[in-house]
């Protein structure tokens, strides 16, 4: 045996892996105007703070943008850009020691003016994703959750029984069930399910998704906030309704 095996052995492992699903939002650049997209970065955190602040984001672009500008302005809002698709910034994104990844990376697009929605997967993928899912029970969480929390209900539909604080972020493959206040972020059908919907007994909430497609607070304004509530997809579109 060699003289420091033993050494080797007996010494604690200094890194260990394990996958976790992150939520991950697409920034996706229409048009290569730096002072337009700082315009309109700034607009929507000052909306949306809550929303804004610690956002994980990939740059998607179909433009050569001025990338160093876009991340100074990423992280002066308070986003914190982690990678960019392939495409016409991939360049400057390895220059800058950036990540690349591919456009189709499992990320997730807020729809708003001038960001661009998500598409939703085929018919034939989604039928295929959703027979290799195995369905389990539903994740049931019985205490409030806090600010920065995030929770994920993997194939089951995620039932909070209490309230959601702004700051905090619900997933769930299946559907999304809030029986108190929603005032922070309830993504449904993360996994691609159109199917899936979000519920809850008061509508405050920051963001709404179901399958990738996204309102903020801002676009809700006129819907029905403080009252009970459910979101869902129709004809592709993000609909948010009164419950009876």
């Amino acid at each position: 045996m060699p003289a420091d095996a033993t050494a080797v052995s007996s010494r604690s492992d200094a890194l260990s892996m394990k996958g976790r699903t992150l939520s991950v939002t697409r920034v996706r650049v229409l048009r290569a105007d730096a002072t337009a997209i700082g315009e309109q970065l700034k607009l929507w955190a000052a909306r949306m703070p809550q929303a804004v602040r610690g956002m994980a984001a990939v740059i998607d672009s179909d433009v050569d943008a001025d990338l160093p500008a876009l991340l100074k302005t990423l992280r002066e809002v308070g986003m914190q850009p982690l990678a960019v698709s392939e495409g016409p910034l991939a360049a400057s994104a390895a220059a800058l020691g950036l990540a690349v990844v591919s456009p189709d990376v499992g990320t997730r697009a807020v729809a708003g003016e001038g960001v661009e929605p998500a598409r939703p997967k085929a018919a034939s993928a989604r039928k295929s994703d959703a027979a290799a899912a195995v369905h389990r029970p539903a994740r049931i969480v019985t205490e409030p959750v806090r600010s920065g929390q995030q929770i994920y209900a993997k194939n089951a539909d995620l039932v909070v029984l209490s309230h959601v604080s702004a700051g905090a972020e619900l997933v769930a493959d299946g559907c999304v069930h809030v029986y108190g206040r929603l005032s922070g972020r309830a993504i449904a059908g993360a996994s691609g399910d159109e199917t899936a919907r979000v519920f809850c007994a008061r509508l405050e909430a920051e963001l709404l998704a179901v399958a990738g497609i996204y309102a903020v607070a801002e676009q809700m304004k006129e819907g029905p906030r403080g009252a009970p509530a459910q979101a869902w997809l129709e004809n592709g579109r993000l609909r948010i309704e009164k419950l009876a």
